[in-house]
């Protein structure tokens, strides 16, 4: 296909390859491939949640949300006018009772999972914890949106919840964290066909969710060529040596994380508050987050700070961060003790 012929028109959901692709692409994750009216190529994974939570969930509705949480998600809630209900997580993800508490009391339409590294915590949750939280779900027809970009990077993936729960599931893969940044692309596999088109088309004049075609281009080509098994196995190798890099400026401070994991997440000791640690950081040119990005203003968050090890373009940068985040760390002798 030419140049002209690519930015000649939108492709809207995708064209008929970009979505065959798309199917093949998120099948190898959710274990058998989709139809491909189910799939939605989108510009970025913020971009589908725009035209998904005003889609799925009616007036007066509540979407249910990890009590911390990728912070965009209720910034666009907000947006949209819906209630956002914060569930516990513990160290396995959503805490089960809690979250079928939520659903009798107050019938939620819908729950937000970022069940692979979870955003900020880097929990991944089991598959007796994901099979749980699907049968709850199922039972009180809550609707699952499933944000599943970190998975491409774990080296044993689990399976995702939406393959336990299709009927009921919004599933969401990007490709800025695992490709590139730039390439801002997201596959959303939709429980039917019907409805893909139905929350979809009716926001192409309302909102720019689609795909850029040349992005669209690039990302079937890689998928059509095996291209993006290449890439991935050259960014997990990188992110190997990063946390080899990782483990030895900050082998004497205590921190939680996985190999396959961008980030990193830093409980801190009793009395030290991680936004003015994190403002320190700052100051000295090292991009940090502070445990209260993460949680709702009614929640006050164990003090913690997250560092993101995939964003610095070359290791020479990283180690210069970590080094500088190294000098601000409390050891772990000075912290022992202490649950992350």
């Amino acid at each position: 296909m030419s140049p002209s012929s690519l930015v000649k028109t939108h492709r809207w959901t995708g064209s008929d390859e970009d979505r065959s692709r798309g199917a093949e692409f998120t099948g190898r994750r959710l274990g058998t491939q989709p139809d491909a009216g189910r799939v939605v190529l989108t510009h970025s994974t913020q971009a589908a949640m725009h035209m998904i939570l005003p889609g799925i969930i009616p007036k007066g509705r509540a979407l249910v949300v990890e009590q911390m949480t990728y912070p965009p998600v209720r910034t666009f809630a907000e947006r949209y006018g819906i209630p956002v209900i914060d569930v516990p997580i513990d160290g396995d993800g959503v805490d089960p009772n809690a979250f079928e508490n939520v659903c009798k009391e107050a019938n939620p339409a819908a729950v937000y999972l970022l069940t692979t590294y979870q955003n900020p915590t880097t929990i991944t949750m089991s598959l007796t914890r994901r099979a749980h939280i699907a049968e709850i779900a199922r039972r009180y027809c809550v609707k699952i949106i499933e944000d599943d970009v970190y998975s491409l990077l774990s080296p044993s993936p689990l399976m995702p919840i939406s393959a336990m729960a299709p009927e009921i599931s919004w599933y969401l893969l990007g490709t800025a964290k695992s490709f590139a940044a730039g390439l801002k692309l997201a596959y959303l596999v939709a429980p039917t066909a019907d409805e893909a088109a139905r929350v979809f088309w009716p926001g192409v004049r309302a909102t720019y969710w689609m795909a850029t075609p040349m992005s669209a281009a690039l990302m079937s080509g890689f998928i059509r060529r095996g291209d993006d098994q290449a890439i991935l196995s050259a960014v997990k190798t990188e992110l190997r040596n990063r946390h080899e890099l990782l483990d030895q400026i900050l082998c004497n401070c205590r921190y939680v994380t996985d190999p396959g994991c961008l980030h990193v997440w830093l409980p801190l000791p009793e009395g030290t508050s991680s936004k003015e640690l994190a403002a320190a950081i700052k100051r000295d040119g090292v991009q940090v987050a502070d445990s209260n990005s993460y949680a709702s203003s009614s929640f006050q968050p164990s003090e913690a700070i997250r560092v993101g090890i995939g964003n610095p373009e070359g290791r020479d940068l990283l180690e210069y961060a970590l080094k500088t985040l190294a000098r601000y760390l409390p050891s772990k002798r000075s912290s022992a003790g202490r649950s992350p």
